[in-house]
């Protein structure tokens, strides 16, 4: 039996609940003109009209109720719906993650990706690994914490003065918890603030009986302990079989002999140790004795006399990296010549034009002062007795000296010049003697590769030789033999001096490199990233 609601007050049956689309029509208006004019005005309504108004206050106030009423079912409905929403989208994120390609790349690339990525921050010696991976993906986390190569870099502070206990506390943690990610991986080792104190203890167990695994040791000797021994290394006497470079940084101290005893320690960093207390020219041999005749690669600073006795000691050098300090007392020895028959590379700041050296197989030579030394290029070539292949000049001027020296060099297949100053008419002579159009014989036929770095280039004149020179020399391909085409061109826009870094290349210089572009051929800028390689590895 159905029952209908009424009003407890007045016994009246309940208006039934209004429909959304009734709620969703206008609002019923009175039709007659005397409540028209109430509500336009401010007239009182007779006693017959009050009733009436009262009733329309009622159908309000109920449509009103209604409307809020229905307002909040849909509210609530609306959260649930967005509530559900989420859910599904969440879902279907998961689920489309399932097919996503990067699931189905091999844990090893992810790892060299990484390796890739943080190889910025871990380039250099006291660099911190990449704690942050701790914060991506479970698997990937995974992947990462046991790749030894991200965590193979470890910096050991050798001093710990002034150091409170949780500092020295965190160094050890971190320490041992690379070597447990390490494995059995060859390590990089950086002892940070060498001085007169021994390191600490645990430090010291932690690193020394790994010795075994040091790939590249270096040292970073505080300025005010000069005089300090670091006997502290003993323990590794023997222990250094995959000991394959070493590396003191900024001053000198003494080592024990124990690196005499690494056979395959091969390249020897000493590039910025001055010795001007040291009165031995052989400075280098009693403060870090080292196996001289295994030696292949070298870099290191010093006195003209110093290097020559190293270079005396060391006949099996590949690669050689020069800084001479200026000695306005030591004159060359005549009729001395260094033989190093294995030389392939030879770096030096332009006192290396006097260096009394002997190299046949010599194939790249790169200096970082070229002004005023052109000249001396092609005596010091001939000397050399090799064919030279690559030649590096960095602030190297363009000049008629320079077409003659490059005349007599023939073999080059890479040439790159770094030019502080342009001078309009000697950079149009340069460039117009460099290409192969005319009658001259062509000045480097060989060359395959030619770099060009400039400070403030915005000479029209010189652009217009220089875009000549690119399509001769790319042209003229088709006439060369197989193997020797001209293949690629760059250009580097440097800031200049003291800070040598990149600078964005002008309008003008980029418009015809952008012409050269469009006819084909192999010319570019190189980027912030490739230029700051470049000046990289022109530094010593």
């Amino acid at each position: 039996m159905f029952t209908t609601a009424v009003c407890w007050s007045c016994g009246a049956a309940a208006k039934p609940s209004p429909s959304l689309a009734s709620l969703l029509e206008p609002p019923p208006t009175s039709s007659s003109p005397d409540m028209l004019r109430l509500v336009n005005s401010n007239d009182a309504p007779l006693d017959s009209d009050i009733s009436c108004v009262q009733q329309l206050i009622s159908d309000d106030e109920y449509r009103l109720n209604a409307l809020d009423e229905e307002i909040l079912s849909l509210q609530t409905t609306l959260a649930q719906l967005t509530q559900r929403r989420s859910e599904i989208t969440d879902s279907l994120r998961g689920h489309r993650a399932i097919l996503s390609p990067v699931r189905r790349v091999p844990p090893e690339l992810i790892c060299e990706i990484f390796d890739f990525a943080t190889a910025e921050t871990r380039r250099n010696p006291g660099d911190r690994p990449p704690w942050w991976v701790g914060f991506i993906s479970r698997p990937w986390r995974y992947y990462l914490l046991s790749y030894p190569p991200l965590w193979s870099s470890l910096t050991v502070p050798a001093s710990t003065r002034f150091r409170p206990d949780t500092w020295i506390n965190a160094r050890v943690f971190e320490l041992q918890a690379q070597l447990m990610r390490c494995g059995m991986a060859l390590l990089h080792i950086y002892w940070s603030n060498v001085g007169t104190t021994v390191p600490d203890s645990r430090m010291l167990d932690l690193i020394l009986p790994r010795s075994n695994s040091w790939r590249t040791v270096s040292f970073d000797i505080d300025k005010g302990d000069v005089d300090t021994v670091l006997d502290w290394l003993e323990p590794v006497r023997g222990r250094l079989d995959r000991l394959e470079k070493l590396e003191v940084l900024y001053n000198l101290c003494t080592f024990p002999d124990v690196f005499t005893a690494a056979p395959n320690l091969r390249h020897v960093a000493l590039p910025s140790i001055t010795t001007s207390n040291h009165s031995s020219s052989l400075a280098y041999q009693t403060s870090v004795p080292l196996p001289w005749g295994q030696i292949t690669q070298y870099s290191g600073k010093c006195p003209f006399a110093q290097q020559l006795d190293i270079l005396q000691a060391a006949p099996n050098l590949s690669d050689c990296v020069l800084d001479i300090n200026e000695d306005f007392r030591f004159v060359a020895p005549k009729h001395h010549t260094v033989l190093l028959p294995r030389l392939r590379r030879l770096h030096s700041d332009r006192l290396g034009w006097f260096l009394p050296v002997v190299a046949p197989g010599l194939e790249e030579l790169c200096f970082l002062q070229s002004m005023w030394l052109i000249p001396l290029i092609g005596p010091f070539v001939h000397q050399l007795s090799c064919t030279l292949q690559r030649l590096d000049l960095w602030r190297c001027p363009l000049s008629s000296e320079l077409i003659t020296t490059l005349r007599d060099l023939p073999s080059l297949t890479y040439l790159l010049i770094q030019n502080d100053r342009h001078d309009e008419p000697d950079g149009v002579a340069f460039f117009t003697a460099m290409s192969t159009a005319g009658t001259s014989p062509t000045i480097c036929p060989l060359l395959t590769s030619m770099a060009y770095g400039y400070v403030h280039w915005k000479s029209r004149a010189s652009h217009d030789s220089f875009v000549l020179m690119a399509r001769s020399r790319f042209g003229a391909n088709s006439v060369h033999p197989s193997g020797t085409s001209f293949a690629s061109l760059r250009l580097l826009s440097i800031s200049s001096a003291p800070y040598s870094d990149y600078s964005p290349p002008g309008a003008e210089i980029k418009a015809r490199v952008q012409s050269l572009q469009d006819e084909g051929f192999n010319v570019a800028f190189l980027g912030k990233g490739e230029t700051a390689e470049y000046l990289r590895r022109r530094k010593i």
